[in-house]
């Protein structure tokens, strides 16, 4: 199976998580086996949470999150099958989870960014959903952004990601992905400032510099 590619922050681990059953001793064995590098224990540990219905949700999130570090996109691709099911049939019942909203959406475009599928408009409508409930969240507005210049609408991708860069002018993420969508409109001028900004103010260690730098050349050559 083709590997999933990074896409915004592929490693979530840890965030959204959702207490469905308050004190999971189980739940938080398997945390402690992911934590501690121990990660087929961890996995065994979480399908054990999702057989005996404790903590489902959070494990399948934390499980799928696993197997995409490690490398496993097979299982990743095979727990997915099982869990959007489960999703699908928690949302039905709970509208208004946001987190949830967000966390199926993430799977879809996962998904979608293999090749193999085309679930843009299922990840859009599931980050829309998270949006109504949790309007000011600048992390669903990046990754609807992001899905958004997937299915080739540039101009609301980049409306999107402007709006989280008007509540944090430092998401460098959100940067990143606005240069690239305007590259793609073709405002050369537009891009390159954001490409600079990137360089100028973004530490060593992000993730995206060699990028950045790639797409700078390309825009300044074309601009």
């Amino acid at each position: 199976m083709k590997q999933f590619p990074t896409v915004i922050l592929l490693l979530l681990s840890g965030l959204f998580l959702v207490s469905e059953v308050q004190g999971s001793n189980l739940f938080e064995e398997a945390m402690a086996a992911k934590a501690s590098g121990d990660a087929e224990r961890a996995l065994y540990l979480f399908e054990k949470c999702i057989a005996e219905g404790e903590r489902v949700l959070d494990a399948f999130w934390e499980s799928g999150l696993l197997l995409l570090e490690e490398g496993k996109y097979r299982r990743a691709f095979e727990l997915s099958e099982r869990a959007i099911p489960v999703f699908s049939a928690h949302l039905e019942a709970h509208p208004e989870d946001h987190m949830n909203w967000f966390r199926l959406g993430y799977i879809f475009e996962l998904r979608s960014s293999t090749g193999y599928f085309r679930e843009w408009e299922k990840a859009r409508t599931c980050l829309t959903r998270a949006l109504e409930h949790s309007p000011g969240n600048s992390f669903y507005l990046l990754h609807l952004g992001y899905v958004l210049y997937k299915m080739g609408e540039g101009k609301e991708a980049e409306e999107k990601l402007r709006g989280v860069l008007l509540r944090e002018p430092l998401n460098l993420e959100a940067r990143y992905w606005l240069a690239v969508v305007l590259a793609s409109e073709r405002k050369y001028g537009e891009a390159e400032e954001e490409l600079r900004f990137l360089l100028e103010h973004a530490p060593e260690d992000f993730g995206r510099l060699r990028e950045v730098e790639k797409l700078l050349r390309k825009v300044e050559r074309k601009g």
